[in-house]
């Protein structure tokens, strides 16, 4: 019995030490500071294509600051098209997911949006990437990285 009890002091301790990244898990809750988020893989369900970094057709970047606007960045080879706007963390109700809804205020013509307004829906996956939720409505899926924090 006393073995029992040292092995489940033992199991106790090392459980409380660890931490979510110890297991492989990461936080999906988003945090305010300035990030830099480049698209590093575009994708496609309906043909089978997936092109990452050098090789997809555009290059395209956001970048979140800690009062709530953002900037996009889209070159097309020598062609750059920018827009700004305003995001805020959302959930939806039985989800778990943190998602963060763009708002742009210029050139949402550059916005990937299943709705064709000036709103763009992202998933936070985790720290270190978020999602397009543009491939739901039969856009690209698009997946970014952080690479600013």
């Amino acid at each position: 019995m006393r073995t029992y009890a040292v092995l489940l002091l033992f199991i106790f301790f090392a459980s409380s030490c660890a931490n979510d990244d110890d297991f492989g898990l990461e936080s999906t809750q988003f945090e305010f500071s300035e990030q830099k988020w480049v698209l590093t893989k575009i994708s496609s369900s309906w043909t089978n294509y997936e092109a990452t970094d050098a090789d997809m057709e555009w290059q395209e970047y956001y970048i979140f600051t800690p009062d709530g606007t953002f900037l996009k960045s889209r070159t097309i080879e020598d062609s750059v098209t920018e827009a700004t706007g305003t995001f805020e963390v959302i959930e939806f109700d039985n989800d778990t997911e943190h998602y963060l809804e763009l708002t742009y205020t210029t050139n949402n013509s550059i916005a990937g949006s299943c709705t064709g307004d000036n709103k763009e829906l992202l998933m936070y996956r985790s720290s270190k990437m978020l999602s397009s939720m543009w491939m739901a409505c039969d856009g690209p899926g698009l997946d970014y990285e952080l690479v600013k924090n």
